[in-house]
């Protein structure tokens, strides 16, 4: 710019040619930085949901792998085999508990619990529920907790 004594002086306004790249790098930036936080967001929403699911099996016969078919109808005074297992990593759980509830007037009530010392890299847990805890028909609710969270519930019923 020139003065009124025609001498040449420099601007503070800047040109819109100088730093213009300056400029859109650090919108790149600002951008891939607001993507990664959303990435990371997700990923921790995403894997703290999926560390509680569990797949939980209930079965009349044992369970040899968490492909087994879910069985909902009993006979009275039958063992009742069940399994469970996290969903891509171990049980991760020091404690784990069944709880038995048994409908009654349209109410499920506690019934019976059983609970499990495990080692906190168990990859898998099977075994029975003895048959004595299904004497009588009715409707039942199983719940499945993991150090006292529950991770899974199945509906059965005990029928003679």
């Amino acid at each position: 710019m020139i003065n009124s004594k025609g001498q040449s002086e420099q601007s503070n306004i800047p040109s819109p040619l100088k730093g213009g790249k300056k400029g859109s790098i650090n919108l790149v930036i600002k951008v891939a930085l607001v993507a990664l936080i959303f990435i990371g967001v997700f990923y921790l929403i995403y894997f703290s949901v999926q560390y509680g699911k569990a797949t939980f099996i209930l079965s009349d016969r044992e369970i040899t792998a968490d492909s087994d078919p879910q069985v909902e109808r009993y006979k009275t005074g039958s063992k009742m085999y069940f399994f469970i297992n996290r969903i891509s990593k171990d049980l991760d759980s020091s404690l784990f508990t069944i709880e038995i509830e048994k409908q009654e007037n349209n109410e499920y009530r506690h019934y019976k619990q059983v609970s499990y010392e495990l080692e906190k890299n168990f990859p898998k847990m099977g075994s029975y529920l003895p048959s004595e805890y299904f004497r009588k028909p009715g409707k039942y609710r199983i719940k499945a907790l993991l150090d006292g969270k529950i991770v899974a519930s199945n509906l059965v019923e005990v029928a003679d």
